[in-house]
């Protein structure tokens, strides 16, 4: 099986992958607040860095560097599966 090569220049850019995804991202500049899909939150207790991707929550924990990690995480995925989803494949 051909499982691709990763490129990381093909992941899609945070602001619209976390915001396809349902988040709503709060703010502006780098660093926007939302609320964390990994616990029922109630105030904007999640971090998105709208340039790297990167996330942690400050009441559960959840963190990771990238849109792919977020994926991952979010839906249960392997790194090879959610490169797929996102289109990171070549």
């Amino acid at each position: 099986m051909n499982r691709g090569r990763f490129d990381r220049d093909r992941l899609p850019r945070p602001v619209d992958y976390f915001e396809r995804v349902g988040l709503r991202l709060i703010g502006h500049g780098l660093w926007r607040g939302a609320r964390c899909p990994f616990h029922e939150d109630t105030h904007p207790s999640f971090s998105v860095n709208t340039q790297s991707g990167g996330y942690i929550c400050h009441a559960c924990g959840a963190r990771g560097g990238d849109v792919l990690d977020f994926h991952r995480a979010r839906y249960g995925l392997s790194f090879l599966q959610a490169a797929r989803d996102l289109g990171a494949l070549r």
